[in-house]
């Protein structure tokens, strides 16, 4: 078989129109200094073709995204509601807006902002977690045809992590004909075959609960020598290994009992797979990146992080966050208050693929973390209620062992 590896921060395939990052990081509501000719009319209880006018001048020639072209329109809270409800019930229009919101997960916070700028104060459009909201509705109809029109599990994944492990395997059987989910690709430098002979090997290794210091002998597969090491941390069923090719690369193999095999139980490697994708296709400097996740086999494969200690060891999830702060504006929360080894020092010598991760540099100066395990997180994005046939809130197991 033959696997090519993947780059798992290009997520170039969303259209340009949703992704303008310059623009995005620089958006406020305000409109811009050049104005549409028809600007200088007097919205006020004008009809709605103006409104769609000036909403389609920001997308088609700004070059906007959706969401913030209806947050630079000036008109008074009452019509902007009404012209919002409209844009929900539009169809196409519909997902075009809502495509904007979900494929830029960090401008939450900018977009609640202009929504209480633009919108009346007790607009039902801010309950969007209550089924009777219109946004709620809208949404429910967006995640039913993204689920239906997808070309992927990874598709999905993209756009947020809480899917429910039957909708994931009901997609992959949809679209390959069978049960035998994957997600990401194998890393070149590990041929599948090589991949899962290894696997096989190293399953002899493998320990549950507390687990002991050990070494393990190299393995040699058509004269390519492959050297390991076990990583002890952890009660779970997780085993964790570090892999290293003859390149000099550098991957960590996580493995359980197949069996054991789960996309939505508290620890499960398929669970973890689900987090660690979202993170990984949003290009998060905060978390390691996955390479790959096999459901049959019930393995991942993660790219290697140097261990560099952090420079103050805690539990304290405060200070957690604030070195970890890409979790929190891509919607997640980290909860784990016992794993502090899982998370080092964010720096350049990490991992060379970081680099191309949001906000790299930036991280690296201030001294941000990396975690390496995300078993203990939850997931909460306002603009991205929860479908109950689509989506269930993340386990959050953290007390299990004690």
């Amino acid at each position: 078989m033959n696997i090519t590896s993947i780059k798992p921060y290009n997520i170039n395939i969303i259209p340009n129109k949703f992704l303008k990052k310059d623009q995005i990081q620089s958006q406020n509501v305000d409109l811009p200094k050049k104005y549409p000719i028809y600007n200088k009319i007097n919205f006020r209880g004008s009809s709605m073709p103006k409104l769609w006018d000036e909403y389609n001048w920001y997308i088609r020639h700004d070059k906007t995204p959706a969401v913030f072209s209806f947050l630079k329109i000036k008109e008074a809270p009452e019509v902007m509601e009404k012209f919002l409800n409209e844009i929900l019930k539009a169809g196409d229009r519909s997902k075009e807006f809502f495509s904007s919101i979900v494929y830029n997960p960090r401008s939450v916070k900018a977009i609640t902002d202009g929504m209480y700028k633009v919108l009346p104060k007790n607009s039902n459009i801010f309950m969007p977690f209550s089924y009777i909201s219109p946004y709620n509705q809208a949404y429910t109809k967006f995640i039913e045809n993204k689920v239906r029109e997808a070309h992927s599990v990874e598709d999905l994944l993209r756009i947020r992590p809480d899917w429910r492990g039957e909708v994931l395997l009901k997609k992959h059987s949809e679209l390959r004909g069978n049960e035998n989910l994957t997600i990401g690709n194998v890393p070149k430098e590990l041929p599948f075959n090589h991949l899962m002979e290894m696997v096989n090997y190293l399953s002899s290794k493998m320990e549950y609960g507390m687990k002991s210091n050990k070494k393990i002998e190299s393995l040699t597969i058509d004269g390519r020598k492959y050297d390991f090491k076990y990583f002890t941390e952890g009660k779970s069923d997780k085993n964790v290994f570090g892999v290293f090719t003859p390149e000099g690369k550098k991957f960590v193999l996580k493995m359980s009992r197949a069996d054991l095999r789960s996309l939505d139980a508290p620890f499960a490697l398929g669970t973890l797979a689900k987090i660690d994708s979202y993170l990984t296709y949003n290009r998060s400097r905060n978390a390691a990146p996955l390479c790959y996740y096999n459901h049959e086999h019930n393995f991942s494969i993660y790219k290697y992080i140097e261990h560099l200690p952090v420079d103050a060891p805690t539990n304290n999830l405060s200070v957690i966050a604030q070195n970890m702060p890409d979790f929190s504006s891509l919607g997640l929360s980290y909860n784990d208050t016992v794993g502090y080894k899982n998370f080092f020092r964010l720096s350049t010598k990490s991992n060379a693929d970081l680099e191309r991760t949001e906000g790299f540099q930036d991280g690296v100066s201030k001294g941000e973390w990396i975690s390496v395990d995300n078993d203990h997180v939850t997931y909460n994005n306002f603009w991205q209620p929860g479908v109950s046939s689509y989506h269930a809130a993340l386990p959050n197991a953290m007390q299990m062992f004690f």
